[in-house]
């Protein structure tokens, strides 16, 4: 099973924090004003062009401006309970320690998860390795 993950976007907050209208963003960045719309939205994913320009307006980086929701929390929403328990022992941790995964970022996930325990759930959830993560990550087996 293999899961898109959505970039959501800051723009509305850091446009609204410089006070600009959708439309006047829109004439900086060079393009319309309903793309504007969508971006904000997240239905929509940025070209690097983009990206970039919108990065330059707001004076900030791009990875603070888009980022990858997790899906983990998507993931284990979808899953009957019956199902969370058997990846629970596969995993060898606590249901409750796998429920917990959707309410914690990715440093606490390595911090609190050794690597072999993460590929478990990952191979339980029926995703790839990196799909447990918001971005990519370097993994030191503890």
């Amino acid at each position: 099973m293999k899961f898109k993950k959505k970039i959501v976007s800051r723009i509305k907050q850091f446009r609204e924090e410089l006070g600009l209208p959708q439309k006047n963003l829109a004439d900086l960045v060079g393009v319309s004003r309903q793309t504007i719309y969508y971006l904000e939205r997240g239905s929509y994913n940025p070209s690097l062009t983009i990206s970039f320009k919108i990065s330059d307006i707001f004076k900030k980086p791009i990875q603070e401006i888009f980022y990858q929701e997790p899906i983990i929390k998507e993931i284990l929403e979808g899953k009957p309970l019956s199902e969370l328990r058997e990846i629970a022992d596969i995993a060898g941790i606590k249901l409750e320690k796998l429920a917990s995964l959707s309410e914690i970022d990715d440093k606490q996930l390595i911090r609190d998860f050794k690597e072999d325990t993460l590929i478990k759930i990952a191979l339980g959830l029926e995703i790839e390795f990196d799909d447990l993560f918001e971005k990519e990550v370097d993994i030191e087996i503890k």
